[in-house]
């Protein structure tokens, strides 16, 4: 996996060019209003934090009540496991009890000296339970145990061979395999924090001339410091195509949308007076790299220089320790207790559902069927029969903008904080909860579906 924000190769190479314009400005996806250049100006970071504080203050309710535990899960996080992973194990199971993290479930990157089962974290450390598997092949794989002597090339092999005895596996990196088929898998990606940044263009650049740029250094340190996990969200987005391809798939077949934080650790700048005439851009991972400028080549090198002495450290920028992309976003799972058989068979049924915590804590959200020919209640992931005096209901802690969604298509909108509907006709229906911060609308909840047969 490549790092979050830049392309290392690609960053040392630009860094010693002048700054190219920006262009047009690149199209806004649903409900954005600024770009993340935009996002990343003090007001707009300091409007953002307001209406989070705004939302954190507010009375809250739960109006639906589901008998199971609310446990928020990290899936598809990194730590000690290739040479662009910065992180540690241990850091980042100190930082999971400081965001109220109770579940990580790791995907290392296989390597032939160490089996990502055995040789990983797996049970209950301090609170945190730990699952581990693999980012392998296209899938987030959670084998019960060791592939060692059983891994097949085959891709239809693999999914079999992890799934065998209780397995769990999910489609990752959805977009670059919106044409691969899901129907053999317990669910997919519906958002990927690396996913989101792929296409930041104009942030990159814009970062990259900022390691140049006294002013503009100065104004991201700043950022960084007033204002870091609004910084982590400046580059949010909803990914339109990934979750077309849940609502027509879960058409088919049941399918579990999961978040994947895609954590690693290792977006971790320095800048160093080397000598007096250039400066040292270094990049932090377990495997450090660096490289030079000179004041020729970049005039904003000679001002970053003045008053800092050889080897003395100019800025250090710091944009994802594990804690704030553990508060970013998570997949809670609804289960019975804190055992890896009941994540794994919540995630399974699609008890679930997917938030970005970093707006608001979604924790209470709840989507249920009630009514109909059956007495119970049902909830996401569930299927129901289609019959008379049959309600699906949801509802959020605060009010916010409410959309209930039939095989893709929305069918209903509120401002509340619920949403009932009686639905007329069999199909795939979820819920998306968006609240409003600056001025834009930001997706915040992903249901898992109830489907509807």
């Amino acid at each position: 996996m490549k790092p979050l924000l830049l392309t290392i190769p690609i960053l040392f190479l630009l860094l010693v060019t002048s700054a190219t314009p920006f262009g047009q400005k690149p199209p806004l996806g649903p409900g954005r209003k600024y770009t993340t250049v935009e996002r990343m100006h003090i007001e707009r970071l300091r409007a953002v934090h307001k209406d989070r504080l705004r939302y954190k203050n507010m009375p809250r309710g739960v109006h639906l009540r589901i008998v199971l535990g609310d446990y928020r899960a990290i899936m598809h996080a990194h730590a000690e496991d290739s040479p662009h992973t910065g992180g540690t194990r241990a850091e980042m199971l100190a930082d999971a009890k400081r965001a109220g993290v109770q579940i990580i479930m790791l995907t290392d990157h296989p390597s032939p000296e160490r089996d990502f089962i055995t040789g990983s974290w797996r049970g209950l450390r301090d609170g945190v339970l730990f699952i581990p598997g693999a980012e392998h092949k296209g899938f987030l794989a959670y084998p019960m145990a060791s592939l060692r002597g059983r891994e097949s090339p085959e891709r239809d092999d693999f999914i079999r061979t992890v799934k065998a005895d209780g397995g769990n596996i999910f489609l990752s990196h959805v977009e670059e395999r919106l044409d691969w088929p899901t129907a053999d898998l317990d669910g997919l990606e519906i958002y990927n924090h690396h996913t989101d940044v792929k296409d930041e263009t104009e942030f990159n650049l814009w970062l990259r001339t900022a390691f140049m740029d006294p002013e503009r250094l100065r104004q991201i340190e700043r950022a960084l410091a007033e204002y870091p996990q609004e910084v982590m969200g400046a580059q949010q987005d909803y990914l339109t195509e990934i979750i077309a391809k849940w609502d027509r798939d879960a058409q088919s077949h049941r399918l579990t949308g999961v978040a994947a934080n895609d954590c690693h650790h290792n977006q971790v700048f320095t800048i160093t007076a080397k000598d007096e005439n250039s400066i040292e851009i270094g990049y932090i991972s377990s495997r450090p790299r660096t490289t030079r400028v000179n004041a020729n080549q970049s005039a904003g090198v000679a001002a970053l220089l003045s008053g800092s002495k050889p080897g003395e450290l100019i800025a250090r920028l710091d944009f994802d320790p594990y804690e704030r992309s553990m508060n970013y976003v998570t997949t809670h799972i609804l289960a019975e207790r804190l055992t890896e058989a009941a994540v794994r068979d919540a995630l399974r049924s699609g008890h679930a559902y997917v938030a970005h915590d970093w707006l608001c804590d979604p924790t209470g959200f709840a989507f249920v069927a009630q009514g109909g020919v059956s007495k119970l209640v049902r909830m996401m992931g569930d299927e129901v029969t289609l019959s008379q005096g049959l309600r699906l209901r949801g509802a959020t802690t605060v009010a916010c903008t409410l959309k209930l969604f039939h095989n893709g298509a929305e069918v209903k909108t509120v401002e509340s904080d619920r949403i009932e509907f009686e639905p007329r006709a069999k199909g795939v229906y979820r819920i998306e909860a968006w609240l409003t911060v600056d001025g834009e609308q930001r997706p915040w909840i992903y249901s898992n579906p109830i489907y509807v047969r």
